[in-house]
Formats: structure tokens, C-alpha cells, sequence
């Protein structure tokens, strides 16, 4: 992969191999980040239109909790009422990123990003890089530890790492574009 700045867009030369693991990323994102559709289906249709999740609940995965966590830890009731008011637009957020995304790679290799598009790639790779980073219990430690490919886990933090990689130099684009 190679990210470049190109007058007011960011061009990406990416591998198909990376256009796949990307796709699948964001597709398991979505799965992750989709509102439930039978909670959708019973919801208030006024709550819903003006962004009220009436039946918001506590996340039990600890992905979804990294993703949409408490605003109040030590109110459970205040946060469930934030929960109620924010967390519909969070998960809207990451599915259109997500799709976004998909969508800026239909069989491409080369893509040229306009600023809204950056914005998605930022906050997608920053949903992935909170994801990943939950399942792999990363700290401050244990991403900078070096490993050995024949840990188990060796794949899957280059991954991790790649994801920061990609994000990194993303946001440093956009910002040498915006001077």
C-alpha cells in the first residue's frame, strides 16, 4: 500500500489482497456496529426520526462497549439516558463509514479520496484499530512488545499495526492538505 497527496485529494495505491482484508473488516464491523433490526422494527417511529433509541441497553460484548461505552461509569442510570439520546448516531456513524469504505474500494486499486471520503477512512480504521485492539486485549505494553511469528497472535498484531500504520499516515496527509 502506498498513500500519497495529490492538490486537495489523497490517492491510495492498494493490493487487492489488502482491498480483501479490508472488505472483510469492515463487513465484520458492520455486523458489530448494525443496529439490531428487531429492536428497529418495534422502535417508536417519533423517538427513531428525531434519534431516541428508546430500547437502548448496556453493550455485553466488550467490543460493542469499547465502541459505544459508558459516559457515566459510575451512573448507570445517567448513562443509559446518554446511551438513549447518542448511541443510534454512533452506530450510524460507523455503518456509514463502513459502507463508505466498501464502497470507495469496488474494484479498485487506486483510490482518490476527497475530504469527506479521508474522514470516513479515519474513523473506519479508528473503529477497526478500538475492535482489534479490545479482542487483543492491547495496552500501552503489549503494543510495543516485540513477537515472534510463531505466536499465535503474531498475524494478527501486524494486522493491528498495519491498521495503525494506515491510520497514521492518513491523518498526516490530511493534515499536510490542509495547510
Amino acid at each position: 500500500m502506498e498513500i500519497n497527496p495529490d492538490g486537495e485529494n489523497i490517492v491510495i495505491q492498494i493490493e487487492e489482497f489488502e482491498v480483501k482484508i479490508l472488505g472483510d473488516l469492515a463487513n465484520q464491523l458492520l455486523e458489530i456496529t448494525s443496529p439490531n433490526s428487531d429492536v428497529v422494527a418495534n422502535e417508536d417511529p417519533l423517538a427513531a426520526m428525531i434519534g431516541i433509541d428508546s430500547q437502548a441497553e448496556k453493550p455485553t460484548d466488550p467490543i460493542s462497549t469499547r465502541l459505544f461505552p459508558d459516559a457515566y461509569p459510575d451512573d448507570p442510570e445517567a448513562s443509559l439516558e446518554f446511551r438513549r439520546f447518542t448511541e443510534r448516531s454512533l452506530r450510524e456513524t460507523n455503518v456509514n463509514r463502513a459502507k463508505s469504505v466498501l464502497a470507495d474500494m469496488q474494484g479498485q486499486t487506486t483510490l482518490t479520496l476527497s475530504g469527506d471520503q479521508w474522514q470516513h477512512w479515519v474513523g473506519f480504521l479508528n473503529s477497526l484499530r478500538l475492535a482489534l485492539g479490545t479482542r487483543l486485549e492491547v495496552d500501552q505494553d503489549t503494543w510495543t512488545q516485540e513477537r515472534a511469528e510463531s505466536d499465535p497472535l503474531y498475524q494478527i498484531f501486524e494486522l493491528y499495526n498495519w491498521l495503525t500504520w494506515m491510520q497514521e499516515t492518513l491523518i498526516s496527509m490530511g493534515y499536510f492538505r490542509s495547510e
